[in-house]
């Protein structure tokens, strides 16, 4: 008979897969409903056992082990040692790594984050509250198109086009528009007035990178049969770019990424594979400062990797090297460090971290994205305070390094190292059993731009290593003027002991991002920080020459914001002060609204 019941149940249950696979998602209806049928059939055999008295008083699982002690009994006591074993270890590698990271995982804003999102998930259920706060919501996209199209081309004199025109325009007509409309956006840059953004500039060296990209528009690398010139420039890049960071050694190679994020992106896959297929880690960690930038945040998230945070010397803003110790475990596979990161322009150290990685047998990623044309050539010069950061320490696995920055080439390259080829394989894709052929990409893209590689050889052929050289000392001395200037302004002071491009300075008498806007309204662009609230300024070879401009203006803004300590924050400003009392869902939602309304007309 209950041969039979076990036949019915499996049979209706076969026929109703089949019938509701013809009309829905069966495997994704069962993954849904499988916990609630769990606890109904828990709740049901609770009821059960507590009617049915001592005939059904026993477990499933009381029964199994009876009748597995009658007919096996010593694979029954192995089992039930093994289960009582796994459960025990389970618990406790379960346990003892929410225990180890929270040792230096609390902080305000993650209180805030914690409990905004317990407030957002009760106001959901709430349809009167939830209302209010999608209205609230819908006044700041408003608000972020009204801001938007303040600073967008004037419809009524470049008409919005919503489809392609019925007729092909004329090259001449073509160039004519995109000649208006680009007219005045380069000004502010060409002032000098803008952090980062654009690292070199001149007319000369830009009318280079042009005329390269002209002479290989239509070149792509994936065809190195077709192009075998920029093959080789690719190749020619990397080394040029290996050679001033390899510490002397050779093996040290690499890949020409689309940019720093790529390059990141690259470097964290790299190192999943390789310790995947070395150490057999399907759990992979990192571990990363909270000032690391965005980018490894970014690839964690693609790659579905655990990134755990760990705080910086609230003096230095150098990662906690204690604390990335700390948070070592089985499943870690990379640390990664800044060169120098990108709020407050510390370079870490990277020599302790060097030393863990070895000793721990974990990957050290280097994100040398800004300092890469920097840093090599500041320590040539003799500048202080640039410790050792490249591949002359033993544990420092991979490098990424940006040539469109201080490599003063065409925006949309970047460089990622590795300290050996065999690492470096584990980045690349390859596939055997395409349809269309073999086939094989070293980074993310298939088809890539010949074009801005060769544009990149070009630059870095024109520099040469006394350019660079020239560029960074009139660089660093720049910093120099504007650091010293700071440190003459009442109520100012600098953060974090940047050593190179990076000028970062708050306040803990003014609100700095009022100083920041005062700045705006002076014409310059600077870039507003969080935790702690602060503004910087990336240095580049615009603003040689200009360090007593911006101290001037720089002590203009802080006298207009003593006058007028109350007034309310605008722009961007606005949004940071409002960023850092906010939780991270809400802030998120707005950062992506802002993209939708960027990329519409």
């Amino acid at each position: 008979m209950l041969a039979f019941d076990a036949v019915a149940v499996a049979t209706a249950f076969a026929a109703g897969y089949v019938t509701l696979g013809h009309i829905t998602h069966v495997e994704r209806l069962l993954t849904k409903t499988t916990p609630i049928a769990v606890l109904a059939f828990l709740a049901y055999r609770s009821y059960e056992l507590e009617q049915g008295g001592a005939a059904i008083s026993r477990s499933f699982l009381v029964d199994v082990l009876a009748w597995g002690s009658k007919h096996f009994p010593l694979i029954t006591s192995l089992t039930g040692d093994a289960i009582v074993i796994f459960g025990a270890l389970y618990l406790v590698t379960s346990i003892v790594p929410v225990l180890r990271r929270a040792r230096y995982s609390y902080s305000k804003k993650k209180m805030i984050n914690v409990f905004g999102q317990v407030g957002i998930s009760i106001l959901k259920r709430i349809p009167i509250l939830w209302t209010r706060y999608r209205n609230e919501i819908r006044k700041l996209e408003v608000q972020i198109e009204r801001s938007l199209q303040e600073h967008a081309k004037s419809a009524a004199d470049f008409p919005k086009q919503f489809t392609l025109p019925e007729k092909g325009t004329s090259s001449e007509v073509v160039l004519s528009t995109m000649k208006a409309m680009v007219k005045g956006e380069d000004n502010r840059w060409k002032d000098g007035l803008v952090s980062g953004a654009v690292y070199h500039g001149d007319d000369d060296h830009v009318g280079l990178l042009n005329q390269a990209y002209a002479l290989f528009n239509v070149t792509n690398p994936l065809h190195a049969d077709l192009w075998p010139s920029v093959v080789r420039m690719e190749a020619e890049v990397i080394s040029m770019t290996a050679s001033f960071l390899n510490g002397g050694n050779t093996e040290v190679c690499g890949a020409l990424t689309s940019g720093g994020t790529e390059s990141i992106v690259l470097a964290t896959k790299t190192h999943r594979d390789w310790f995947r297929h070395d150490h057999g880690i399907t759990k992979p960690e990192i571990i990363a400062a909270v000032t690391a930038h965005a980018a490894i945040d970014k690839a964690c998230d693609m790659l579905g990797i655990r990134l755990i945070k760990v705080p910086v010397d609230p003096v230095t803003f150098r990662i906690d090297v204690a604390a990335v110790k700390w948070n070592i475990s089985a499943n870690t596979i990379l640390i990664y460090a800044s060169a120098p990161s990108f709020p407050q322009g510390t370079i870490d150290d990277i020599e302790a971290l060097s030393k863990v990685a070895v000793t721990y047998g974990i990957g050290l990623h280097v994100d040398c994205c800004l300092g890469g044309f920097v840093l090599p050539f500041a320590k040539a010069l003799g500048y202080p305070d640039i410790p050792s950061f490249d591949f002359s320490l033993p544990g420092v696995t991979s490098m990424s390094c940006d040539t469109h920055k201080y490599g003063y080439a065409s925006k949309g390259t970047s460089i990622v190292l590795y300290k050996s080829k065999e690492v470096r394989r584990f980045q690349y894709f390859a596939y055997s059993d395409w349809t269309g052929g073999l086939y094989a990409t070293p980074t993310i893209a298939g088809s890539r731009p010949g074009a801005l590689s060769a544009a990149c050889w070009a630059s870095m052929m024109r520099m040469g290593r006394e350019g660079y050289l020239e560029k960074t000392r009139s660089i660093m001395e720049t910093v120099k003027v504007i650091k010293a200037g700071i440190a003459t302004i009442d109520g100012l002071h600098l953060l974090g002991a940047g050593a190179a491009m990076i000028v970062c300075f708050g306040s803990r008498e003014l609100n700095i991002l009022k100083v920041s806007d005062q700045l705006t309204k002076l014409g310059w662009s600077l870039n507003a920080l969080q935790h702690p609230t602060s503004v910087h300024l990336c240095v580049t070879c615009r603003q040689i020459g200009k360090g007593d401009q911006f101290v001037t203006a720089l002590r203009e803004a802080v006298e207009a914001v003593k006058k007028d300590p109350n007034g309310k924050l605008e722009g961007g400003s606005a949004m940071y002060g409002m960023a850092s009392s906010m939780p991270a869902g809400p802030v998120e939602d707005i950062l992506r609204i802002y993209q939708d309304c960027t990329l519409s007309l």
